[in-house]
């Protein structure tokens, strides 16, 4: 992919920007032109003939305010926005499960707390003898938040793990 950077830098300054020779809208566009054929026999009479039926509804339906244009698609933003533009902040707040969920997840993928997951399942596991896996996965997923925050402010060497984690990648080496 290094390549790839040293040949766009080349092409940019050769041809100009690449929006201007970009061939994807002109390639959906032919996807739809050939969706208008119906048989192979006369390719160009039923692309010709579709595409100035819907032309015509195009220009009939801009004087016609209430009709719906057939064949046309409708945004599905029209109802939402109501004419105004949709620019602006929208703001999402997750749901409490959302963020556990989430807390849950970089936890799980986190190399340095590798050694507290298996320690947590572990005990889990031997605190439940009698359950299955699947249980004790779950009761893992619901519990291990809570127990590493208690197990790692109790432990120092985890404390200064977790200081040079916050401190960022610069300070760990």
């Amino acid at each position: 992919m290094i390549y790839l950077i040293v040949h766009l830098v080349r092409e940019i300054k050769c041809c100009g920007h690449f929006y201007l020779r970009w061939m994807y809208s002109v390639e959906r566009y032919m996807k739809i032109l050939k969706g208008y054929t119906k048989n192979l026999y006369r390719l160009e009479a039923y692309i010709v003939e579709r595409y100035t039926l819907e032309e015509a509804i195009e220009f009939c339906s801009e004087y016609i305010q209430k009709a719906k244009p057939v064949g046309l698609l409708e945004s599905r933003h029209d109802d939402r926005v109501g004419g105004k533009g949709s620019r602006g902040l929208h703001v999402i707040t997750p749901s409490v499960e959302d963020l556990l969920q989430d807390h849950l997840y970089v936890l799980n993928n986190s190399n340095e707390v590798l050694p507290y997951i298996l320690k947590h399942e572990a005990l889990v596991k031997q605190n439940n003898p009698k359950m299955s896996k699947n249980w004790v996965l779950k009761k893992h997923n619901k519990t291990f938040c809570d127990w590493f925050k208690d197990t790692t402010f109790a432990d120092e060497n985890a404390l200064e793990t977790l200081r040079k984690l916050a401190d960022g990648p610069k300070k760990m080496l």
